[in-house]
């Protein structure tokens, strides 16, 4: 049996991941069927270790004997993967959960996604499951993949190349989609995981197992909602502090959010706020399955970039500037070569070309050309990756040029080189060599920038996650008198504090504010002017007006007696007519303030349903 030295046996989850037996419940030698699919890849895959088919009906299933339950094996086993009719998968676990199997995966769907009876059947088996310390992935999942240890562990058709790439889903779909593309692309994987419902493993369990697995180098996430805030933020917080980790969230729009509540069940947050979130652990995030596809291709090869500094090198001027349009959408770097990089490559290029950043080498460039270029490039300091690009034209060599990218590539091995040959019939053999060589290859100037800047993004990120907040200003604040502002709100059953309460509210944490003066009329507005001192802003005081502008009820920079009496009068005319039927206090009145460098922000405080309370800035 294949060995995987690299993930230590302690870890909670090994037996899930690299069993050395599995037990298949619902093992069949009927054609079509789950279990006899099952059955077929675990074999088809190379397993190594015991397969254990249990079923009451057989005596034995494509030469292995086969068990009505799982203690007459007699002995105990790692990993339980159950493929029966849901109603009999509670008895299932409960027997393993007797025989001490430590983790399984349940297939089956009939639970949590069907309603009150599978929701309680789905609670009945976790908390069985639990209380035995065996660890449930599923149900209603395609199951799990680990191609370092020949294990297809899935109802898939195949299983893809090994590799240093994780993927953990949310969506059965999208692990089908992408282990069916990762052959013909040359992507490896460590691991696909199917989450299913999951019940009781989630993604943040799921990845601080993939954050300690060496064979792992890199970690992909369709996600479309979290259960768990916490522990999923802590896990990804240490996952991407070694590894780079890419997130797919879908339904970010309503219908898309909708469709998201229906398959996963998962609570639905704010979308900015779980891109704060994801920011703050240190992961990437991206919008499409295009873009988490192109990551994929270059996170096989590269899993770390210094920075976001990228050159540029096309024959073609056209796709030069869309390659550079992505760059700037994306606020990646685009510098100019180097002085001695363009002096090394004057000699070689022709009296046209384009000493800039993307490097135009010209229509006829031939091989030797992208040779200078790219070694210059990738020895320039100036950059922290290459793409090299090429449009067939009749002067051109798409194989030869591609043979000069590899040569290129493997002689500098410090910083990522991305390839974009585009067309069909003239570059297809030209493509095939690159994406055999390592290079990651893309068919689009969009793509492969996409794919640099998750690379790029991933070491801001990281760096900014690793930033501990400063020192408290040293302010005890008085929490007595805030909480008394706010319980005087509260029992008028006010949703909004006044102008003088909020700069109460204020105060009382050490935060510096404007004086601020209620009068009732002109008289007291110009007594409170010439008090503060001019010039002045008067505002409307009412408890049912909260957008002051909206009604006319600011007026700004008043600098005498007669200006405030005039202002005082006319914003409470104003709120009358536009609000007939809101109290009006008086107005407010307050000094201008003037001071160099300042900035005007706005503070909201909410709490999001997923990750609870959130600052927005």
């Amino acid at each position: 049996m294949s060995t995987l030295p690299n993930t230590p046996s302690r870890h909670p989850l090994s037996p899930l991941f690299d069993p050395e037996s599995i037990a298949l419940f619902g093992a069949s030698n009927r054609v079509g069927s789950v279990g006899g699919i099952l059955l077929a890849n675990l074999r088809r895959s190379g397993f190594g270790g015991v397969l254990v088919p249990v079923n009451p009906k057989h005596r034995s299933i494509d030469g292995l004997t086969c068990y009505p339950h799982l203690a007459a094996y007699g002995r105990s086993v790692d990993l339980a993967l159950i493929a029966t009719p849901a109603s009999a998968v509670p008895g299932i676990v409960e027997d393993c959960a007797r025989a001490g199997v430590r983790a399984a995966i349940v297939l089956t769907a009939g639970f949590g996604e069907t309603g009150p009876e599978g929701r309680s059947r789905q609670e009945a088996m976790v908390a069985v499951a639990r209380a035995a310390g065996l660890r449930l992935l599923g149900p209603n999942c395609v199951g799990l993949l680990r191609p370092p240890h020949a294990m297809n562990a899935t109802f898939l058709p195949g299983m893809p190349p090994a590799g240093k790439l994780a993927l953990v889903s949310q969506s059965g779909a999208i692990c089908a989609a992408i282990a069916d593309g990762a052959a013909p692309n040359h992507l490896g994987f460590s691991a696909m995981v199917s989450l299913g419902n999951a019940a009781d493993l989630d993604v943040g369990e799921i990845v601080d197992f993939l954050a300690q697995d060496q064979a792992t180098a890199a970690i992909l996430l369709y996600l479309e909602g979290i259960r768990n805030a916490p522990e999923f933020v802590s896990a990804l917080r240490r996952a991407a502090r070694t590894k780079p980790v890419v997130v797919l969230k879908a339904g970010h729009g309503d219908v898309g959010a909708r469709a998201a509540a229906t398959h996963t069940g998962a609570l639905l947050g704010s979308d900015a706020v779980f891109n704060a979130a994801l920011e703050r652990t240190g992961a990437v995030r991206v919008t499409s399955f295009a873009q988490l596809f192109a990551a994929a291709e270059l996170l096989c090869r590269w899993q770390r970039v210094s920075g976001q500094r990228l050159a540029i090198v096309t024959n073609g001027g056209g796709v030069g500037v869309l390659a550079a349009d992505r760059a700037a959408d994306l606020g990646l770097e685009l510098p100019p070569p180097s002085a001695a990089t363009v002096q090394r490559l004057r000699g070689v290029m022709p009296p046209f070309w384009s000493a800039a950043n993307p490097l135009d080498i010209l229509g006829d460039a031939r091989p030797e050309r992208y040779t200078a270029a790219l070694e210059a490039c990738l020895a320039d300091a100036s950059f922290d990756g290459v793409l090299a690009m090429l449009t067939p034209q009749a002067m051109t060599d798409p194989v030869g040029a591609a043979d000069a990218m590899i040569d290129a590539a493997q002689k500098a091995r410090d910083k990522p080189l991305l390839s974009c040959w585009m067309g069909e019939t003239t570059v297809g053999a030209a493509r095939a060599a690159i994406s055999a060589a390592g290079i990651p290859d893309y068919e689009t100037p969009e793509a492969a920038i996409d794919a640099f800047s998750c690379l790029g993004r991933h070491a801001i990120n990281r760096r900014l996650a690793l930033e501990l907040p400063g020192p408290r200003a040293g302010i005890e604040p008085d929490r007595q008198a805030a909480k008394d502002i706010l319980s005087a709100a509260i029992k008028d059953g006010r949703e909004a504090l006044t102008a003088t309460e909020a700069r109460a509210l204020l105060s009382a944490y050490g935060i510096p504010v404007t004086e601020i003066v209620l009068a009732a009329n002109a008289a007291a507005a110009v007594a409170a002017a010439d008090r503060v001192g001019y010039p002045v802003a008067v505002k409307i005081a009412s408890p049912d007006i909260s957008h002051k502008s909206d009604v006319g009820g600011v007026v700004l920079n008043l600098a005498d007696e007669m200006s405030v009496r005039a202002a005082t009068e006319a914003v409470i005319a104003r709120a009358r007519a536009a609000r007939p039927g809101a109290a009006i206090d008086g107005v407010t009145v307050e000094r201008m303030v003037r001071l160099e460098h300042t900035r005007e922000l706005l503070l909201g405080v909410s709490r999001d349903p997923v990750f609870g309370p959130a600052i927005m800035f």
